[in-house]
């Protein structure tokens, strides 16, 4: 056997879960040995991936187990069985094995995110990456960069330089007509810092100061004000010439040129330089065929040549200025993101941070242009077979800090037990190129493509065991029709050839409908009826709402639809309907939190009143507010005696934040059943302030920035239509698809930027951010092709979006769009409703007075094989105040700082969890203060355990294995000959001298000296020589014992 690189191409529902599962578990029963799945790293790209390939691993050995199972009734128990050889009692027997040992060893089945594979490489390897052992992760980085932009704006008024920086980009919005609040245009542009696609831009602006900037941004505009000067000389140049010849507007035939050059004196702008009389400017007259006046005539003719040079050089002139316009625009912005991502760093600093968007760019740094990367060194004897999944998604930088990791194993030979490496996506289905994925890096792949030195295999998986015939049928017509809309050919070949062969049965529906709506506000009414419609005719067909999901482009497409479905009765589901902040009472303790540090806020009071009155269903509301309106603070809410609520202000001041929520729960008795919105709220607020020492403002602070999002989780059996968006529903797949505002436009840059190199002689800024414009197809080569690049990436993407959606129905498809036909029955063949025009067009359907078209019969619903399992709701919702210590909270057995804990600590239990983590002493103090947030340990015995490390780092006989400068293993396994795994607690090497430290408890035992020697004995045997051998007591008083 030999090592072996495939790759799948697998198109929407061409079961590409069950080849991974058939894969993988080919890997186990091939292998000899019962635990072969701890050489195996499978990648995914979400944890609901995760949980669901997991799970379809072990259950799959779970079924393989069942007496019942056989060839016969298991499909996936027949391909095993066919291409390892076993027997079915063989096969029985070792997958029980193999099931045990997986749960016996659960942590080291290694099925996982990238992002939560690339964290545990930066855990591994922080020290050698210069990391701080203990970092934390920062998952909402949106938030760290909206406190750097806000540190940064606060220092105006101190930092002189920044802030004439700062008061000049607000005068410039205003100037522009904008808001001058700034805050949002920086914090967009501090985007630019966690997205992968930016990095190497950034990284040649690295070294540029705001004075950089500045003096570049002068320079543009003394560049503008030439470039304007030329265009205003031209134009006068052009008139003065027209006056010499007596020449007037009337004798240029249409008066185009004449126009042209006033809108260029009058400084207007010009809408683009290809109409029809400036391509033939040149060549044709310049005056009407009706125009009598010989002498005008032979006037033009004689300064035409003159005209048309007059024209060029106003024509290159105008792009030019548009050209540095577009530069200056971004410039202030972009001078500041150095100093954003100080604040960045700073914030980093002092909370031990690590972003999760930094995972990629450290390894990156690491594994480029280094053959043997020593991080995957270690971490490469271990895997010997790679899966990676969605691979359409993986990011450029993602797939080249995998590749030395593959190719180590993939280059080596190992005829016993051979490397593999398997790939599996669609480039179809790539939708993530905002956040780094590229549909090219597979398509690539798939063609000549191969970063390893062994063959690589390519295999289509061409069946679809999803949907019914005439949905699959449909959609392949369809995308083969798309493929020629596409401009770029390796596009357009990827959709030429996606057919699939329908498997699932002879059955399925699409409807295509053309609404038609004059403007937005008609679009949001038209499209909600027609989904209300829909959704009424499946009820009546037994469809149950469950079975129903309704794709979205956007966010707010979605809340229309949800709030009129609602309006009509009709249970939703989404993460808009399903925002913590549409429950009154979430909002009632938000704004009493708030209302404690804004006492006199009448707006906050009239809010609370506002709800209290529902509350407690008050009829005769005005006399109670009007009476306590001006009251402040605590006094505000004396009337509430009236109603037995006893709530005081001031408790809240006393509370931490998740306490004070429980006590106004408690004390206006808010939640008496379950009340989902309330406890993801609480723990929001739980998970937010339990790792910062975070007070109200702080919390309200972040309740205002994430409120727009957090969303409760609502469990699968709810019989509700689910609304989602199309980059949540990829991996889905639903009985019944309904897709409205089908009307994108693939040619749309109004939301796009580019990173333009620049050209000497500006070229002081390397690289400037431009909102992309068909204005770049004239600013030369360069900026062209990165325009026309973007457009062919637009179109696909466009295009994917579209395959997504209709590839999620298994029984029906509705796409509802727009009908944009011009008065001659042309579409917009760039937008969605124009490629569904043209394929009707294409396959003889197309009629300009028909909306409606349908593919294949309605049916009654096919029942699914899954049992819904009914929903467990709590009661009674509980709620105890954490100050009557009637409950006490630890966070590990054995660890209180009672009697126990020092017990525990005499034992050295918690000695040898924090000595693992220290490698030289000045990380005792760190080590310590991370336990305590951990739990691990409390404050109050935080300064004991710290002295007792320091006084072992320090101590004369062992000090110098604890410098910066010592290398040293913790916890390292040793595998004897035997087979026996030895762990001794510390090794310090110096050259191939080893000194071994072996933490212990109590007194001295002789097995103690026993346990030492073996290790002393392994590592002579590996090579070494050994300098000490010191076994360390800590009891109440440290002693060292050199055996």
């Amino acid at each position: 056997m030999t090592n072996n690189f495939t790759i799948y191409n697998a198109s929407a529902g061409s079961g590409k879960t069950f080849t991974l599962v058939k894969e993988y578990l080919l890997l186990l029963f091939k292998s000899k040995k019962p635990d072969a799945y701890k050489n195996i790293l499978a990648i995914t790209f979400t944890n609901k991936a995760v949980d669901e390939m997991k799970s379809r691993i072990i259950i799959s050995l779970r079924d393989f187990t069942a007496g019942e199972t056989s060839i016969n009734s298991n499909p996936l128990f027949k391909i095993i069985a066919e291409e390892t050889g076993l027997s079915e009692a063989e096969l029985k027997t070792k997958a029980a094995k193999i099931l045990k040992s997986i749960i016996h060893n659960y942590a080291a089945f290694e099925v996982s995110t990238i992002d939560g594979f690339t964290h545990r490489v930066l855990r591994t390897f922080a020290k050698d990456l210069g990391l701080p052992v203990n970092f934390e992760i920062a998952l909402n980085t949106r938030q760290i960069l909206r406190e750097a932009v806000d540190r940064l704006i606060s220092k105006a008024g101190t930092d002189k330089e920044l802030t004439k920086v700062l008061i000049a980009f607000a005068i410039s919005k205003t100037d522009d007509d904008k808001s001058w609040d700034i805050a949002k245009d920086l914090f967009e542009i501090s985007e630019l810092l966690i997205g992968e696609n930016h990095q190497e831009a950034l990284k040649k602006l690295k070294g540029k100061t705001p004075e950089d900037f500045q003096k570049f941004k002068e320079r543009i505009s003394s560049e503008i004000k030439k470039t304007e000067a030329l265009i205003a000389e031209t134009s006068h140049e052009f008139f003065d010439l027209l006056e010499k010849n007596s020449i007037g507007e009337k004798d240029f035939s249409g008066g185009y040129v004449y126009k042209h050059f006033i809108k260029l004196r009058d400084q207007k702008p010009i809408d683009g330089f290809e109409k029809a009389w400036m391509l033939k400017l040149e060549n044709a007259p310049l005056y009407a065929k009706s125009n009598k006046n010989q002498a005008v005539k032979d006037a033009l003719d004689d300064i035409q040549s003159l005209i048309v040079s007059l024209f060029e050089i106003s024509k290159r002139a105008y792009l030019n200025l548009d050209f540095l316009s577009s530069i200056k625009k971004n410039l202030t912005q972009l001078s500041l993101l150095n100093a954003i991502n100080q604040e960045v760093e700073l914030i980093k600093k002092e909370r031990n941070l690590i972003l999760i968007s930094e995972f990629n760019p450290k390894i990156s740094a690491q594994v480029k242009n280094q053959p043997a990367p020593f991080i995957y060194e270690r971490l490469g004897e271990r895997y010997q077979n790679y899966f990676i999944d969605e691979f359409q998604d993986t990011s450029q930088m993602q797939w080249e800090n995998l590749i030395p990791l593959i190719d180590n194993k993939l280059s080596s030979e190992n005829i016993q037990d051979p490397a593999s490496a398997m790939l599996v996506g669609d480039a179809k289905q790539s939708i993530y190129r905002w956040r780094g994925g590229k549909a090219e890096q597979f398509i690539d792949l798939c063609l000549d493509t191969n970063p390893f030195s062994i063959e690589k295999y390519v295999e289509n998986l061409p069946d679809n065991y999803r949907s019914g015939s005439q949905i699959v049928n449909f959609n392949n017509s369809l995308f083969s029709y798309a493929a020629g809309t596409l401009q770029h050919p390796a596009y357009a070949n990827l959709f030429q050839e996606s057919g699939q062969n329908p498997k699932k049965g002879d059955f399925g529906y699409v409807n295509i409908d053309f609404i038609e709506a004059e403007n937005a506000p008609e679009e949001h009414e038209i499209y909600p009826e027609k989904i209300l419609e829909i959704i009424q005719n499946l009820e009546q067909r037994k469809f149950k709402k469950g079975d129903i999901c309704i794709l979205t482009r956007k966010k707010k497409e979605g809340v229309t639809i949800a709030s009129y479905l609602s309006e009509n009765n009709i249970p939703v589901v989404s993460s808009e309907t399903l925002l913590v902040a549409n429950s009154p009472e979430v909002n009632f303790i938000a704004n009493l939190l708030e209302f404690s540090l804004s006492p006199k806020d009448n707006i906050l009071k009239l809010e609370l009143f506002d709800f209290l009155a529902e509350f407690l269903e008050i009829e005769n509301r005005y006399p109670i507010i009007s009476s306590n309106l001006s009251k402040d603070g605590k006094a505000f809410f004396n009337w509430l005696k009236e109603y037995d609520i006893n709530f005081n202000l001031d408790e809240i001041k006393q509370l931490s934040v998740y306490e004070a929520a429980e006590y106004i729960i408690r004390s206006f008795s808010l939640v008496e059943t379950s009340n989902a919105y309330v406890q993801f709220f609480l723990d929001f607020i739980f998970e937010s302030t339990q790792k910062a020492t975070a007070g109200i403002a702080d919390f309200i602070d972040l309740w205002k920035q994430e409120i727009e999002s957090l969303s409760i989780v609502v469990p699968k059996a709810e019989d509700a239509v689910q609304i989602m968006t199309i980059h949540k529903s990829k991996g889905l797949e639903f009985p019944v698809v309904i897709y409205p505002y089908a009307n994108s436009d693939s040619k749309s840059t109004r939301m796009d930027s580019l990173w333009l190199p620049m050209e000497p002689p500006l070229d002081e800024i390397p690289m400037n951010y431009l909102s992309a414009s068909d204005k770049m197809l004239n600013w030369g080569p360069k900026a062209s092709d990165i325009y026309t690049e973007l457009i062919h990436q637009k179109e696909l993407d466009t295009l994917n979006v579209l395959y997504v959606a209709c590839t999620r129905a298994s029984q029906q498809l509705y796409l509802l769009s727009k009908k944009e036909i011009d008065s001659k029955g042309n579409e917009k063949a760039y937008k969605t409703s124009g490629l569904l025009i043209g394929f009707l067009k294409e396959i003889g359907r197309w009629d300009s007075n028909i909306n409606t078209y349908e593919f294949g019969e309605i049916g009654v619903p096919k029942t699914s094989e899954k049992n819904s399992s009914a929903n467990i709701i709590s009661e009674k919702f509980y709620s105890s105040a954490t100050q009557n210590q009637a409950v006490n909270i630890v966070t590990k057995s054995g660890m209180l700082w009672d009697s126990k804990q020092e017990e525990a600590i005499e034992k050295g239990e918690i000695l040898h969890e924090l000595l693992a983590q220290i490698d030289y002493k000045e990380q005792v103090k760190p080590v310590v203060a991370q336990a305590v947030n951990d739990g691990i340990i409390t404050k109050d015995s935080a300064e004991k355990i710290e002295k007792l490390l320091l006084e072992i780092t320090n101590h004369p006989q062992l000090s110098e294995y604890y410098t910066e400068s010592a290398t040293n293993f913790n916890e390292r396994d040793i595998l004897s000959p035997e087979g026996k795994r030895l762990r001794p607690d510390r090794i310090n090497f110096s050259g191939k001298t080893a000194n071994i430290i072996d933490y212990k408890t109590g007194k001295f035992d002789i097995s103690h000296e026993a346990q030492i020697n073996s290790y002393a004995g392994i590592l002579e045997d590996m090579g070494y020589q050994i300098g000490s051998k010191n076994l360390v007591y800590t009891n109440k008083a440290l002693k060292v014992r050199l055996v």
